[in-house]
């Protein structure tokens, strides 16, 4: 049992050796999208609320809440079309939905379409047909919420690596209890050779008993079987 779980772990560690180097790739690619996006959000932030939905672009006092109510507008006017397509900019980003088919979650019949924010990378947010500025603040959520997830990719990318170091490290490492493993092998293979004899030898025994313990059967000559204590048999004249 220890052995097989030395081969099922050197298994493991040749898999995460070949796939790990393509996993850490993929956070570094992340890590610098989402470094990108940070760079683009922080150089579009001059204080101004400004958004373009559609071509109508809304900016100055009282714009947010008008822009949230078109933008939303624009998002559920498009719920049956389920390819990702932009609806409005900004701050240097695509603001994109799509329609969601109906599952049976959907309570009131009709699904909520998906919104996203593109920049290098794609990211999640939130529709709030009840309440718009709720979609607007989704929105400048996602984007406040980069510098987090930069921190979580940074991360999880050093924690990769140091993962691909320490797999490496096992790599090909030798069973610790192989010399004993051979000798309680070869131990073995000795008990079951004698075990076989031995059982051969009791075989052999039974078997000479049993022609020991049964009665010779004499051959057939058409006589009649001698008579019992020794009597005269009346068929002969005895």
């Amino acid at each position: 049992m220890v052995r097989a779980a030395h081969f099922n772990q050197q298994h493991n560690i040749r898999w995460q050796n070949r796939n790990l180097p393509e996993t850490i790739a993929e956070a570094r690619q992340t890590l610098a999208a989402v470094r990108d996006d940070i760079a683009t959000r922080d150089a579009h932030e001059n204080g101004e609320f400004s958004i373009i939905v559609g071509t109508k672009e809304f900016s100055g006092k009282g714009a947010r809440e008008e822009a949230a109510k078109a933008l939303t507008y624009a998002v559920l006017s498009w719920r049956d079309d389920f390819t990702l397509q932009p609806r409005a900019s900004f701050r240097g980003f695509e603001i994109l939905s799509r329609g969601k088919r109906l599952t049976g979650l959907a309570l009131d019949g009709e699904a909520v379409p998906e919104l996203f924010v593109r920049g290098t990378g794609l990211y999640s947010a939130r529709l709030n047909a009840e309440n718009p500025l709720g979609t607007m603040q989704s929105i400048e959520h996602a984007l406040r919420w980069l510098d987090k997830l930069a921190e979580q990719e940074q991360e999880r990318g050093l924690r990769l690596e140091k993962n691909l170091v320490e797999y490496q490290a096992q790599a090909d490492k030798p069973f610790d209890h192989d010399a004993r493993m051979k000798d309680l092998l070869l131990r073995q293979a000795q008990l079951n050779a004698a075990l076989d004899l031995d059982k051969g030898e009791r075989q052999a025994a039974e078997m000479a008993n049993d022609e020991l313990e049964t009665p010779a059967q004499l051959p057939a000559t058409g006589l009649p079987a001698p008579s019992p204590m020794g009597r005269a048999s009346p068929a002969l004249g005895w």
